[in-house]
């Protein structure tokens, strides 16, 4: 077992001595076939990136204007939805924590219905 450990220790050490310093910044070497490396992926995130963003977030919009244009569906009593067994420990017990009065139906229909 201990001339294991002096074999490993032995290993290191020799591995430890024979390592090249690196530079006393942390830069890269200047030169050869990566350098500008930097500047490219700059570049592509204002150019491609930015674009894409912006494409995909009226591509949102648009989807989301135009789903609030489609009329609320019709309010049908099903017995085996909004089954209320014990009421919410908030406010009425009846509205959920996320409740939208213009979407969400309570058991007895929507709250803003037109009567």
């Amino acid at each position: 077992m201990a001339t294991m450990l002096n074999v490993l220790r032995t290993s290191v050490r020799s591995r430890l001595q024979f390592t090249p310093a690196r530079p006393a910044s942390g830069a890269a070497p200047a030169g050869g076939e990566h350098s500008g490396g930097m500047d490219l992926w700059k570049k592509m995130s204002v150019f491609v990136a930015l674009p894409a963003l912006t494409v995909c977030m009226l591509n949102a919009y648009l989807k989301e204007k135009e789903h609030h244009e489609h009329p609320r569906p019709e309010f049908l009593p099903y017995a085996h939805l909004r089954i209320r067994s014990k009421g919410f420990p908030w406010g009425d017990g009846q509205k959920s924590a996320f409740h939208n009065k213009h979407i969400n139906a309570l058991p007895d229909g929507y709250e803003d219905a037109e009567e």
